[in-house]
């Protein structure tokens, strides 16, 4: 596959994305360009055991020439498997590592963020373990009433993107190895033990 460029797109379309570092975002921001959208990605630091995704992320974005920030939320104090000390389902069959809320707040602030630059899009990249896994805010049925919301919450209309929801972790893996030659070792899951410090 050709090498990815944001500066050689011709007449791009902004829009604006959730970016974590890992598989699933890695694709996300390749379709974006390959579609001929110019992403502006948003990272969020939000009390993570993980925080060392963001530098991944960072890295990953720098080599790709991509714009980003990083948005920080101070005092979220949720206990999940991401976030506290939580490794037991809490809430029925949903995940250990559901944190409640989180995508509607990454989401809520993405748009905050579109809404600033004129853009009209925001993709963030749930994919089809996270509907097995029972993660709520990865549910087709929450991007579409979430749409029905973001029609009239601000000055335009804004939609929200999720290019990954039907796709398994195992063929988003395979594209990015065969396309762009990205192995597991270049990315990083938040859903992993977290390194000590």
């Amino acid at each position: 596959m050709k090498e990815l460029s944001v500066e050689k797109l011709e007449n791009p379309k902004d829009i604006v994305m959730l970016y974590s570092g890992g598989a699933d975002s890695a694709l996300m921001v390749r379709l974006a360009i390959m579609s001929g959208r110019r992403p502006h990605c948003v990272l969020i630091d939000y009390g993570q055991k993980h925080i060392q995704e963001l530098g991944f992320a960072t890295r990953q974005l720098n080599n790709l020439g991509v714009t980003y920030q990083i948005i920080e939320i101070d005092g979220l104090n949720v206990d999940s498997g991401l976030t506290g000390s939580l490794v037991e389902e809490r809430w029925g069959n949903v995940h250990a590592m559901n944190v409640p809320g989180r995508n509607t707040i990454f989401i809520g602030l993405a748009i905050s963020v579109a809404e600033n630059m004129g853009s009209d899009e925001v993709w963030y990249g749930p994919d089809y373990s996270d509907r097995i896994n029972l993660f709520p805010d990865c549910y087709q049925e929450y991007v579409v009433r979430m749409n029905e919301v973001l029609a009239i919450s601000g000055v335009q209309p804004i939609k929200l993107v999720a290019p990954l929801l039907g796709m398994s972790k195992e063929l988003i893996l395979e594209i990015l190895e065969k396309s762009w030659g990205i192995k597991t070792t270049d990315l990083h899951s938040g859903y992993e033990e977290p390194e000590e410090k």
